[in-house]
């Protein structure tokens, strides 16, 4: 992924004109789960890994980090989760109307940190992990709309945003800056839902602010 600044400078280079390329401004709504080892550090160096690892785009929101109980497989340790938005600003050439490479990059880019942390492999859903960093949605600023995909390694939004307490709680925290479907309104009424079920989805969630100091300075 390439950033232009507002020189019009790609890599020391002269930037295509203004009339072949068009800007491209979108958050992308992401959320991250540890429930192996020093969970709040592995928390902490996937948003610097994150910051360190992309020019000129940047993580420019962070809710509350919740303690929250596993879903579906129940014998492993409680997970820490929260959820952040990624800006990214970049510049698209004026025949690229699809965001379709541009997202696939940034979910290899999440899976590299992933791996890298040492997160391996797994053959069974709802393991315990180092860390877990999904793409939720991706919202068009500019255009003012929500990116929809459908790749066999990516889907957008996520399918299961509405179904897990541990994505909605901390998504309520930056609600208030999201349009319908993930506004404010709409993730208490699934709150409420999953509140009233009994399914696994409902987990306990409290609050963990000890570390939302240390994720501040982080993002500084």
């Amino acid at each position: 992924m390439i950033y232009v600044d507002n020189n019009g400078e790609e890599g020391g280079k002269p930037a295509e004109s203004v009339e072949e390329r068009l800007p491209l401004d979108i958050n992308i709504c992401l959320g991250f789960g540890s429930n192996i080892g020093q969970t709040d550090e592995n928390l902490l160096q996937a948003i610097r890994l994150i910051n360190g690892g992309l020019s000129g785009d940047y993580i420019s929101a962070v809710s509350t980090v919740y303690l929250s109980s596993p879903v579906e497989n129940t014998s492993q340790p409680y997970f820490l989760n929260f959820v952040a938005i990624l800006r990214l600003r970049h510049w698209l050439k004026t025949d690229d109307t699809d965001y379709a490479s541009l997202c696939v990059d940034v979910l290899s880019f999440l899976k590299d940190i992933e791996k890298n942390m040492g997160r391996k492999e797994e053959t069974k859903r709802y393991m315990p992990r180092i860390i877990d960093i999904d793409m939720l949605f991706v919202y068009d600023n500019a255009k003012k709309e929500y990116v929809t995909l459908d790749l066999p390694e990516l889907k957008l939004p996520h399918t299961e945003i509405f179904k897990r307490k541990f994505v909605l709680k901390p998504l309520l925290d930056l609600a208030y800056n999201f349009k319908k479907p993930f506004d404010e309104e709409n993730v208490k009424k699934a709150l409420n839902k999953l509140d009233n079920s009994n399914s696994g989805a409902s987990q306990k969630i409290c609050y963990y602010g000890k570390f939302d100091k240390k994720i501040t300075q982080i993002l500084r």
